[in-house]
């Protein structure tokens, strides 16, 4: 229940991780759509990096994660941004009681961790707290190149669904799709400008070309 293996594999490249992981960060702030939200919600919040990033836009913040390490670093994060209202909870995702009135909420990672029904259920409780018009941005784990769904149990339960897959969940319990983008694309995007960017992408998709999966962005709307 540490958690600390779904977070930062071994093995993984960490200079790699933290510099693609500022691109992402860069990106999903990019895509809020309004200076200012009124309550919001990081579900499975991990280390508290996202949900100190959302945090300085939100009157009202909330987060939960299964693993008491993680609500600890949370809950430091933002009490050093003092932050004057956020309540940060330990708890599985399962039994996690979803504030109501939400016009924000961020899912990172987590949905690769439940099967279909467990997905649907979340997506469904979580669209029932949003008010009409919020923004749900997801980022997940999905086939990628010539990758194809699949269910792992070897080392922990993890699904990795198709985007088309996912989308078809969300909108299944009346969310909207408004936009998909891969990291590849994102970094393309973020480390070029007009000229450079479509040539960058292109030798992003070269070099991912042997990914089975790759983590992917969505924003949805209630």
């Amino acid at each position: 229940t540490s958690g600390a293996a779904a977070v930062l594999p071994s093995g993984r490249w960490l200079r790699y991780h933290a510099f693609t992981h500022r691109l992402l960060q860069r990106f999903t702030l990019s895509r809020l759509d309004r200076p200012r939200y009124r309550r919001a919600v990081d579900l499975g919040c991990g280390r508290g990096e996202w949900t100190a990033l959302f945090a300085p836009r939100v009157d009202e913040m909330f987060a939960c994660d299964v693993a008491a390490p993680f609500v600890a670093e949370t809950r430091a994060r933002l009490a050093a941004l003092h932050h004057t209202s956020w309540n940060v909870a330990q708890s599985d995702l399962r039994g996690y009681q979803i504030p109501e009135g939400l016009d924000l909420a961020y899912l990172g990672g987590i949905l690769t961790y439940l099967t279909d029904g467990g997905a649907q259920e979340l997506l469904y409780r979580l669209r029932l707290a949003t008010v009409d018009h919020a923004q749900i941005i997801v980022r997940d784990y999905c086939t990628f190149n010539l990758g194809r769904p699949s269910v792992e149990h070897a080392s922990g339960f993890s699904m990795h669904r198709s985007p088309t897959q996912l989308i078809a969940l969300a909108e299944s319990v009346g969310l909207r799709c408004v936009e998909v983008r891969s990291s590849p694309s994102i970094y393309a995007e973020l480390m070029g400008n007009a000229i450079t960017r479509w040539p960058l992408r292109l030798a992003w998709r070269l070099a991912t070309a042997h990914w089975l999966r790759a983590s992917h962005t969505f924003v949805f709307r209630a």
